[in-house]
Order: C-alpha cells, then sequence, then structure tokens
C-alpha cells in the first residue's frame, strides 16, 4: 500500500503508527488476501475485546450508581457493528480499505466491512502503543456517543429485573395467562409479580410485548418507572 495512503489515514484518525505494517493490515479486507496473518480478521478480534472493555470501564466511571444490567445495555447500544460503522463513516475512511473487485461492486456487504475496519484500527492501534494509548484514541472517537448514553432507553422488562434484583435479591416471575386470536394477529397476556408485590397482567402481540406491558404497570404502581 502507498505510505501516502497509510500517511493519510494517520491523518484523519489523528494517531501515527510505529509499525505501519499494523496500519496496512487493518486496511486489508479478507477478499484481497485469504490469508489471515496478512487480512484484518485477527485485528477485528482483538479491536472488539479492547473496545468493549474501554467503554465499559469508561461506563462505570461516568455511571457510578448504574446497577450491571443498565451498564449492560448502555454498553450494548455502544459498542456494535451499527456504531462502529458510523464512525469509520463519519470520518470517511472507507475509501482507504483494501477490496477485491468483486467486492467493490457488492455495496450491500458494506457496512459490516466499515465495522469490522473500525474495531480493526482499534486492535491494530493496540498493539502498537498499548492500552493507555489506545484508550485515549478511543474515548476520543465515542466522545459524542458516550454523552449520549445518558439518555440510553431502558426497557421495562430488564428495569424491573434490576429493581427486583437489588431490593429482593430474586428475579420477577412471569406467568403465561392465555395465547387467544388468530395465528396471524395473536393475543398473548402475561401476569408478572415481584416480593410483596400483587400480580399485574399485560397483552401484546408476543409474549415478549406482554410481558414488557405487565412490567410497566408494575413499574408504574411502585414508582420506579
Amino acid at each position: 500500500m502507498n505510505q501516502s495512503i497509510l500517511s493519510k489515514v494517520e491523518k484523519i484518525l489523528g494517531i501515527k503508527f510505529k509499525n505501519t505494517n499494523l496500519l496496512e493490515k487493518a486496511l486489508t479486507h479478507k477478499s484481497i488476501s485469504k490469508l489471515s496473518e496478512s487480512n484484518n480478521e485477527r485485528l477485528e478480534f482483538i479491536g472488539d475485546r479492547v473496545l468493549g472493555l474501554v467503554i465499559a470501564t469508561e461506563l462505570s466511571r461516568l455511571y457510578p450508581l448504574d446497577v450491571e444490567g443498565v451498564l449492560d445495555k448502555k454498553l450494548a447500544a455502544l459498542v456494535n457493528k451499527k456504531v462502529c460503522t458510523q464512525v469509520v463513516e463519519n470520518l470517511k475512511l472507507g475509501k482507504y480499505i483494501l477490496l477485491s473487485g468483486s467486492q467493490k461492486k457488492n455495496k450491500i456487504g458494506h457496512g459490516k466491512i466499515f465495522g469490522d475496519l473500525c474495531e480493526s484500527l482499534i486492535g491494530a492501534f493496540y498493539l502498537d502503543q498499548g492500552f493507555e494509548e489506545v484508550n485515549k484514541f478511543v474515548l476520543k472517537l465515542w466522545k459524542d456517543n458516550l454523552k449520549r448514553s445518558v439518555n440510553i432507553e431502558i426497557d421495562p422488562k430488564t428495569k424491573l429485573q434490576e429493581h427486583s434484583l437489588k431490593k429482593f435479591k430474586e428475579l420477577p416471575v412471569y406467568k403465561n395467562l392465555s395465547n387467544e386470536g388468530p395465528s396471524h394477529k395473536p393475543v398473548f397476556k402475561v401476569s408478572v409479580k415481584i416480593a410483596n408485590s400483587k400480580s399485574f397482567s399485560g397483552e401484546g402481540a408476543s409474549k415478549k410485548r406482554a410481558e414488557q406491558s405487565a412490567a410497566e404497570k408494575l413499574l408504574n404502581f411502585i414508582g420506579e418507572a
């Protein structure tokens, strides 16, 4: 890969690699080379774990009062492939990835390719300069996403579960009450209760929706919605 291209990528990222071979490998898709030592798949594997650790640590620092389940929801919303793809698209890095001619024409898979590229770059920079530097690098890239994490919605079922575990050290108890209606338009009815509460029932087009509805009613009743 042309050194000027690598320099452009470094400038966009705001970092300088000691070993530019790692950067070149991060930019090399498996459609160019199936050899794992020549493409970015291993770097993606490492970057995925590094990204998770960096963001999980930062969320724990930002939200010291959040229980594990809430932190887990926020983490999942911040480190998925969609967010990684957006990071690459915002930086306009997609044009620098090495793809085969056929893969360039196949626009459908480019979202995943961009997401993988993001994780590969993180993995490459981690191997190049260690955790302290990659930690600063990731937090800079995720700055805006982390600001939005305060508004990440936690669904009623998860919220009720966390409340019950925190207060009573036990899970809410759900019961299937009925499943009526035609197969193309079913109506599920489910009840839920926690320690020292009465049962609340909810309905929905799926069992999951019915559980969410019931959980929301119970949360409203105990003032935790």
